[in-house]
């Protein structure tokens, strides 16, 4: 076998070993900064009343891609998004790629606070989400909450969070059987009291072999070829 065939036997091999690449879902304002908080306080609970009552109707502002939930008290329970070193208390920014993040609180009586988006870009195949996720430093109004994440309303992951959580990158795989739109959905479930957690830096990246599976499948194929060449 001439060297040049090896070659190009070699490079349909690599070629052959890359599983294809597909386009990824897109999330519509992933880290929740595409519509700036007009409240004073740099934060703001998605309602209609205006920053008078640290409310802001999130969910009609063009380029939010989000649908937060609506069925709580706007003026003190419920989703709603906040910068860093806010009254709500929300983990360190520093170093993380947001600057506003989502909150979920939850408040006895008022329902659970969910976001939800319809991601486009699906094809059929496994999937990961990743996100940062964190909980309320405070002493006095805890984060001691749950957050449940959903793909068209089956629950592919679920967290339990206590106070002082710094923002810590979280995981979940799931498959879906077809293409084009799914929905995504964050839920706070502890709703014994008022517990909040907070959200940013939404992914959702099509699954491919861990890295050492390729490796070894790369090498076992060019073990085999050069067996066979020195045949």
């Amino acid at each position: 076998m001439s060297s040049r065939l090896l070659r190009c036997l070699l490079l349909w091999l690599l070629v052959m070993a890359v599983p294809p690449a597909f386009a990824a879902p897109v999330i519509v304002n992933a880290n929740f900064g595409a519509v700036p908080i007009t409240c004073g306080g740099d934060y703001a609970y998605q309602g209609t009343g205006g920053c008078g009552n640290q409310a802001q109707d999130f969910n009609s502002a063009p380029g939010f891609g989000w649908t937060l939930s609506t069925t709580h008290d706007q003026d003190y329970y419920g989703p709603g998004l906040t910068g860093p070193d806010t009254a709500f208390n929300p983990p360190p920014f520093d170093g993380l790629p947001f600057t506003q993040a989502l909150f979920l609180q939850s408040g006895s009586a008022f329902g659970r606070p969910s976001a939800s988006q319809d991601v486009d870009g699906f094809s059929p195949g496994s999937y990961t989400l990743s996100f940062y996720l964190g909980s309320r430093y405070d002493q006095y109004f805890d984060g001691n909450q749950t957050v449940e994440a959903l793909i068209d309303g089956s629950v592919i992951g679920t967290w339990a969070l206590m106070s002082f959580t710094p923002f810590t990158q979280r995981f979940a795989t799931f498959t879906v059987s077809t293409g084009g739109v799914h929905n995504l959905e964050f839920v706070g479930i502890n709703d014994s009291g008022d517990h909040t957690a907070f959200l940013s830096g939404v992914d959702i990246a099509e699954g491919v072999p861990e890295p050492s599976t390729l490796v070894l499948l790369v090498t076992g194929l060019l073990g085999g070829v050069a067996k066979f060449y020195r045949r």
